[in-house]
């Protein structure tokens, strides 16, 4: 076989084909057999969050916030016919989505797959911007900004970023805003898809009952010239960022059901350095731990009435960041907020059960592998992480291989209760 690299999981019993093209594109291949649909995915590693970065001969370059999410709305223009509807000729779906860190447009069929993956990298890679669909694309993009700004849970979510981050880009909006959107030009969306859709700054995933050979052939033959010529990918720039927080709390009033309350804990994301696989999975199981449904926290907070539901959590690690945020509906912001803070310094101080940890163990890493059983999830979650520099094969792993003492050392390295923010939205009482 063509392939350079197999990459094995046990769990499913399947490996992911990889092979590096002469052009520098990266195509990964799971051939499940016995699956009636195919999915595929075209990633670039640029998105909400790389605005600054260095380009040869030219030095700093600074982009408008949001510019990433406003190319991949451009590359789905096409002056001639819909994008959209040229799949649905051959039964296929498209879409896409712009994260801090990536950009990928990703499609699912169960027939005429040859066919959906040309048309899919076609569009990708003859992207069409002119000044009419630039003009036109910032009223739609705008008036999106403007629908979800009023949104309760994108209103607490970004006060808790800029509560935490002084200046890492994690904390801003991915659309951009309003004034970013307007000062967005023809020559800079050109500029950043000639600088960032580029072979080797790139990947295909492709999940399905198909042969890797024929799949690598497929797109290496429906490259574009000028898509091969493309080189060089310019250096992200990352400003620097303090270790304290901005602000501890940040509250607003809106007409609401019921008040909200999200707490964050920001820590230091040199963290991911080493072993981050390992880290993100003690990191994830403490979580559980701490403030799962059979957890103390929140048999507490249920039966106390603060919550009626179980907690929101999240812990992420990034270039140049990493947090892990709590919260929940609740009547009762102030003791919620409490109890939070004494749980995690509870943990800080105390450690955790041994059978908590064993218990908790095997419970998230068969929900790991329950995941598999879906072909979608395994297509959507493995594209999602590679683009993110994380191996979703390797994630298993490091649940299976995880230790107590891994989860003791990785909470004590992460939390600092000191640097904490909360956001939170009371009910107007108007």
């Amino acid at each position: 076989m063509g392939f350079e690299h197999e990459d094995y999981c046990k769990y499913i019993d399947e490996s992911i084909f990889h092979k590096k093209l002469n052009s520098g594109l990266d195509v990964y291949v799971l051939a499940k057999k016995h699956f009636a649909k195919k999915y595929a995915f075209f990633g670039t590693h640029y998105g909400g969050m790389n605005n600054v970065f260095e380009v040869d001969g030219l030095g700093q370059v600074e982009m408008p916030q949001g510019i990433a999410h406003f190319l991949e709305h451009q590359i789905f223009e096409d002056e001639l016919e819909s994008t959209f509807e040229k799949f649905e000729k051959i039964g296929a779906s498209v879409n896409a989505y712009t994260s801090n860190g990536s950009t990928v447009y990703h499609i699912e069929t169960v027939d005429e797959f040859d066919q959906a993956l040309k048309l899919l990298m076609n569009f990708v890679l003859d992207a069409q911007i002119t000044d009419r669909s630039v003009e036109k694309e910032k009223e739609v993009i705008i008036q999106e900004i403007k629908m979800y700004e009023d949104e309760p849970e994108w209103l607490m979510g970004t006060n808790l970023m800029t509560g935490m981050y002084h200046n890492h880009p994690v904390k801003d909006d991915i659309a951009g805003t309003v004034e970013s959107v307007r000062s967005t030009t023809k020559e800079q969306l050109l500029k950043c898809y000639e600088y960032f859709y580029n072979p080797s700054n790139m990947a295909v995933f492709v999940f399905g009952d198909v042969d890797p050979d024929h799949i690598f052939d497929l797109v290496e033959s429906n490259q574009t010239d000028a898509f091969i010529q493309r080189k060089t990918t310019p250096k992200f720039i990352m400003p620097n960022e303090p270790y304290g927080i901005v602000r501890p709390k940040t509250i607003i009033t809106k007409s609401i059901a019921k008040d909200s309350l999200i707490v964050g804990f920001k820590a230091n994301p040199d963290i991911k350095k080493e072993d981050r696989e390992l880290k993100l999975a003690a990191l994830r199981v403490a979580s559980d731990m701490m403030f799962g449904k059979s957890s103390n926290a929140f048999s507490r907070a249920y039966e106390k009435g603060w919550i009626t539901d179980s907690y929101d959590m999240d812990v992420q690690l990034g270039d140049g960041y990493a947090y892990s945020v709590f919260g929940n509906q609740t009547d009762h912001v102030d003791l919620l907020h409490e109890e939070i803070f004494k749980t995690v310094e509870w943990h800080l101080n105390n450690g955790f059960e041994h059978e908590d940890f064993l218990r908790m163990k095997r419970k998230l890493l068969g929900r790991f592998v329950a995941s598999f059983n879906s072909l979608q999830s395994i297509a959507s979650n493995y594209t999602f992480k590679k683009m993110r520099g994380f191996d979703l094969f390797e994630q298993v792993e490091a649940f299976n291989k995880l230790s107590y003492d891994d989860i003791q050392s990785s909470v004590k390295n992460f939390y600092n209760l000191s640097n904490s923010s909360m956001s939170a939205m009371i009910k107007d009482k108007k």
